[in-house]
């Protein structure tokens, strides 16, 4: 499990400026049901949201909220095959670990499947978004592949393409449309069909662990204002006590490129039609406890005709057990 205590700075302009304490607590539970199956609880504060498991303090000291984040099980067929169903940890690879296209806290629904053989690996999902007695249901089909190149000892260099289908056109924004085009109703405008090109880099520059990423995303099913792209470095580590790390990405989301609820939450208050920068520290206190901070520069444009700066800062005390 963890633990985080936050202090965050959101500034706006034009707009008014936030300054807030929050929390956020997890803890996962696991079973083997026999030696190939798994099967995975966790339960988190601030369900309500599904990309932040953040809660904020205050609200006169009241009770806050805690369910189940996720509830999964994990069926390793043999040495190449894996299959995940129910609500899941998130599955899908992401160079870098960067979060242009998945915010980290998502834990997506539904059945997915990893085959990993001669560094060649491909991922498939049915993931199940909104499901209703209509038999309108908006479902996700991806399917994902890569292959990992090892140059030398201490670098290697993976690369893919994946493909993400929504059919999203008509239906209800899932938990907020965070910029994407709507129609009259509030429905989305488009369908997102979603190539995706990644690359990630790992190497030792000068004794300091080094990932470079590349991520580029297009959304076949609108004609305009469908691309995004990110790129980054990742320097140094935090696993033991004195370990350091620094990271730098810049994110440039076209409207429509991407859905918008799914995507970075912080970044740009989570809005598509948006592009900045991103800087994140942490320095290991001890063994199992991080000091943290975020500096995001964004700026996004709720409409045709405003822009706004929008400004993040974060320090983060994290605990784990």
């Amino acid at each position: 499990g963890d633990t985080r205590l936050r202090w965050e700075g959101i500034y706006k302009n034009p707009g008014n400026d936030n300054e807030r304490e929050r929390f956020r607590t997890r803890l996962g539970l696991s079973t083997n049901i026999s030696d190939d199956v798994e099967l995975v609880f966790r339960f988190e504060t601030g369900i309500d949201d599904p990309v932040s498991s953040n809660q904020t303090f205050g609200k006169n000291a009241s009770g806050k909220g805690i369910g189940i984040g996720r509830a999964f099980a994990n069926w390793r067929v043999n040495e190449k095959l894996q299959i995940m169903g129910g609500k899941m940890k998130m599955p899908w690879f992401t160079a870098g670990g960067n979060n242009l296209l998945w915010d980290n806290d998502l834990n997506p629904e539904g059945v997915f499947g990893t085959f990993n053989a001669n560094e060649v690996f491909v991922n498939s999902g049915y993931i199940i978004i909104d499901q209703g007695s209509e038999k309108n249901d908006t479902i996700l089909h991806s399917l994902q592949a890569g292959k990992k190149f090892n140059l030398s000892n201490v670098t290697s260099i993976i690369t893919g393409v994946g493909y993400y289908d929504y059919n999203s056109q008509g239906n209800s924004p899932f938990y907020k449309a965070k910029g994407n085009s709507l129609d009259s109703e509030g429905n989305y405008l488009f369908d997102y069909n979603l190539f995706e090109f990644f690359s990630e880099i790992k190497t030792v520059i000068a004794q300091w662990p080094t990932t470079f990423h590349l991520e580029v995303i297009n959304n076949s099913a609108a004609a305009n204002n469908n691309k995004a792209y990110s790129f980054g470095i990742n320097v140094g580590s935090s696993k033991k006590r004195g370990d350091k790390q620094i990271g730098y990405a810049y994110h440039n989301t076209e409207k429509d490129a991407l859905i918008g609820s799914f995507s970075d939450s912080d970044f740009a208050g989570g809005n598509t039609d948006s592009d900045g920068h991103l800087i994140r520290s942490r320095y290991t206190l001890r063994d199992n406890i991080t000091l943290g901070g975020t500096i995001i520069m964004s700026k996004y444009k709720p409409s045709k005709t405003e822009e706004i700066d929008y400004s993040r800062v974060q320090i983060d005390l994290g605990f784990r057990f």
